[in-house]
């Protein structure tokens, strides 16, 4: 069960969203807040599993709470708005899904079931940092070091697909497997060589190698096609990144 707390400011909404939540049966309900100031401090107490926070709120945004949370490690963090808009910037900051109002029943499992799948593998796996770790051997050339369940496997940069963001964690997608370790998508893109990884939106990596077509869409926006037959889309921020990578391929 994700123990699990939610914020809206408006009553109707939460009342919905915290009994859609119930339905599932997956979650375990910790706290339903109006004030985002109360579920900010609830969080910050720690044992939270899953916060799912309302976009669109007096005093602070549901992006803006989600930077107060100090707790380590984070929860995992849903964004519930009613403008797509602000939901595909809010999606790639901390939030490992959104969901648009009016809500959606089959949507919000959707989202449960998303979030069950990440805690699932934040459990399983815990990545060593290179240099850092029980051995402090170093990493050998053009890998990522994975603790997966008490062992230690190097996974080759050209294994990986894309990656996802996960608030404090982020997601390492291959052909065969997902494995997710404990560090930022944005401290990843650090470390990553930036002539096989390329940055596509807040919340997503792609390795140059593994796409196979960027289909343009309105707006800046763009589908890129992985080798395995992914799709994963980019932000209209990274249109500038996009045009220079269609431009080297």
């Amino acid at each position: 069960m994700l123990r699990t707390i939610v914020c809206d400011d408006e009553a109707p909404a939460l009342e919905l969203i915290e009994g859609m939540l119930r339905d599932t049966g997956e979650v375990a309900i910790e706290g339903a807040y109006l004030s985002v100031l109360d579920a900010i401090e609830r969080i910050n107490a720690g044992g939270i599993d899953l916060a799912v926070l309302d976009v669109e709120m007096p005093i602070l945004t549901g992006v803006e709470a989600s930077e107060q949370i100090t707790v380590d490690p984070k929860p995992l963090i849903v964004f519930a708005t009613a403008h797509p808009e602000y939901a595909v910037e809010a999606f790639g900051l901390d939030a490992i899904d959104y969901v648009l109002k009016p809500f959606d029943r089959h949507r919000i499992a959707k989202a449960v079931e998303k979030a069950i799948r990440f805690r699932q593998l934040i459990e399983q796996s815990e990545q060593e940092v290179q240099g850092e770790g029980d051995d402090n051997r170093a990493d050998p050339p053009a890998m990522l070091r994975i603790k997966d369940s008490g062992r230690y496997y190097f996974m080759p940069h050209h294994d990986v697909l894309w990656i996802e963001a996960a608030g404090d964690y982020s997601l390492l997608h291959t052909q065969d497997k997902e494995a997710a370790i404990r560090r930022t998508i944005k401290s990843l893109e650090t470390d990553l060589p930036a002539d096989r990884f390329v940055r596509i939106h807040r919340s997503s990596i792609v390795s140059i190698e593994h796409i196979r077509e960027i289909r343009m869409l309105h707006k800046g926006e763009a589908q890129i096609l992985l080798t395995e037959g992914t799709i994963v889309r980019t932000s209209r921020s990274y249109r500038d990144v996009i045009q220079k990578l269609i431009d080297d391929l």
